[in-house]
């Protein structure tokens, strides 16, 4: 007679769970990446994907390139920059003030090679094409020459016990 015990154990498979905040399992219709890609001005020049309606890509002669491209199920679009692989040239400036704001300036932007991302959430926008062309114009194309330092926080709580010292209007205490 055999005991329950002396069965070999095995471990059932793990069940993936989906988290409470997930959506639904569908896609998000979203029109082709294609379609909805702004233009940008000379001398950015686009250039031809395998798959242009998930991903599109643009070039600089100075060496930049700008992407943008379609993630899983359409929830988000992923956007990125990055920078060519030269600096521009600090001129030989008479007095050391010019030479410092050049220096300054130059260490203020992308350095060579590295890229920015930022992503737009396609589930919130309303209009897509313009949130997507203000993005690129508004975050991507700036970060060439002014690195972001990433987004603000937001301000912190009042402490309990701290009186609230922000003013509100129609409300006595």
């Amino acid at each position: 007679m055999t005991d329950a015990f002396d069965r070999p154990r095995t471990t059932p498979a793990p069940r993936r769970r989906r988290p409470a905040f997930a959506a639904p399992r569908d896609d998000i219709d979203l029109p082709p990446l294609d379609q909805i890609t702004p233009t940008l001005d000379p001398p950015w020049l686009k250039e031809e994907t395998d798959t242009p309606e998930r991903k599109a890509t643009f070039r600089h002669p100075d060496g930049h390139s700008l992407g943008l491209r379609v993630q899983s199920r359409g929830l988000t679009i992923q956007t990125w920059i990055t920078a060519g692989p030269y600096l521009p040239p600090i001129p030989d400036l008479a007095t050391p003030d010019e030479r410092a704001k050049a220096n300054a300036a130059r260490d203020a932007r992308i350095q060579p090679g590295r890229t920015w991302h930022t992503v737009l959430n396609t589930r919130t926008s309303n209009a897509l094409a313009e949130d997507l062309g203000a993005l690129i114009r508004d975050r991507l194309l700036p970060a060439l020459t002014n690195k972001p330092r990433g987004i603000p926080a937001p301000p912190p709580p009042t402490r309990i016990g701290q009186t609230d010292t922000t003013a509100h209007e129609g409300t006595q205490k």
